[in-house]
């Protein structure tokens, strides 16, 4: 594996995301995913990343 083959973390502007690991062969079920306290999430399945935005206000007040 080279650098090429390792992806960007996802921003994202909300607590909840879901990941299917996108279209084809690499693809696996939908999978809904909740970011914690940590501000960030690994998928199970393809192991993306997903990183809650800065400054991202979703969850609060709710």
């Amino acid at each position: 594996m080279d650098s090429t083959d390792i992806e960007e973390p996802i921003v994202v502007e909300t607590e909840q995301v879901s990941c299917d690991g996108g279209s084809g062969a690499s693809g696996h079920p939908n999978v809904y995913l909740s970011i914690g306290k940590e501000g960030q999430i690994v998928c199970p399945y393809c192991s993306r990343i997903f990183v809650l935005a800065e400054g991202s206000a979703d969850g609060s007040g709710h």
